[in-house]
């Protein structure tokens, strides 16, 4: 493991779970009141994870160009997709 490798770890799970509370709040902004932030589920891109996992995409990669993440409403049917820049701002978002 190199130096720093930890720390870069840490601020990278830091980063997943911040910027995939700003991807629920987007969806919460589209979807209007009716709808909870405990009502959806918001889950990094698996092929984005597995990199993620096995070292291949980086903290300076993420910073570079954010992150993607799947989310779902399942009490009303609906899904999408949202991703992020590499400051954590909601880019794009789409129902599927």
């Amino acid at each position: 493991m190199k130096p720093g490798s930890a720390n870069d770890d840490a601020k990278i799970e830091a980063r997943i779970a911040a910027w995939g509370r700003n991807c629920k709040n987007s969806v919460v902004s589209h979807m209007g009141s009716d709808v909870s932030m405990s009502d959806i589920n918001v889950t990094l891109g698996a092929t984005l994870q597995s990199s993620i996992d096995a070292g291949e995409t980086t903290l300076q990669d993420i910073n570079r160009g954010g992150l993607s993440y799947n989310w779902s409403v399942p009490k009303k049917k609906v899904s999408g997709y949202c991703n992020t820049d590499g400051k954590g701002n909601v880019t794009e978002f789409k129902l599927d």
